[in-house]
């Protein structure tokens, strides 16, 4: 188990307690590394992420080098955005979360003893469909327009779904739009310098 994993683990069993007693569905930022943004349509600009703050409606998030956040969601989930992440994220619809995951990875943790029938599903949708869980711990990476999903505890259910909440596609589509979204930049390979020319034979 590797060092983010582990305080991943951490940091959801701490929060178990707060997650269970909520009631709203609305997602919050709990614990940020570097500089994580959101796109603040009001401005039009990207603004800082703080802990504490509240997803109270679909947001952009962007997480750009060497940043990442935690999210605590009513239900009794915790999920991370890694570095180099761009995702919608919103409170609960229909009984049900589903984060839009443009670039980047999402891992999440349910507690093993959700009750099903009560508590929210969880969902990370790509441009290839939905990955559900039905486990414990899984991840999901959207990159250069192939999405990846491993799973360390329990299974997962990947399928082709229309959007469960219509205004997450049209708000990242209109967030496009409107705003430059910075993205990673791939560092290109290095140009090696041809080797030297052997020696002449006398």
């Amino acid at each position: 188990m590797n060092k983010m994993t582990t305080r991943l683990f951490l940091l959801f069993f701490f929060l178990l307690p707060l997650c269970a007693g909520a009631s709203e569905g609305i997602p919050v930022v709990v614990e940020v590394t570097g500089q994580p943004t959101r796109f603040d349509e009001k401005e039009g600009t990207f603004v800082p992420l703080v802990p504490g703050y509240s997803l109270i409606r679909p947001t952009l998030v962007f997480c750009g080098e060497g940043t990442d956040l935690i999210l605590s969601f009513p239900g009794k989930i915790a999920a991370r955005i890694a570095e180099n992440t761009r995702v919608v994220v919103g409170p609960a619809a229909n009984h049900r979360y589903e984060l839009d995951l443009q670039l980047g990875t999402v891992s999440a943790l349910l507690d093993p003893r959700r009750d099903l029938s009560k508590d929210p599903v969880f969902a990370i949708r790509t441009q290839h469909g939905v990955t559900e869980a039905v486990g414990t711990f899984y991840a999901v990476t959207e990159y250069k327009g192939q999405t990846y999903a491993a799973v360390k505890t329990g299974k997962v259910s990947k399928r082709i779904v229309p959007p469960s909440m219509e205004d997450f596609a049209s708000y990242a589509q209109s967030v496009t739009e409107k705003s430059e979204i910075p993205s990673p930049v791939e560092k290109p390979d290095p140009v090696l310098p041809p080797p030297p020319p052997f020696p002449p034979i006398p």
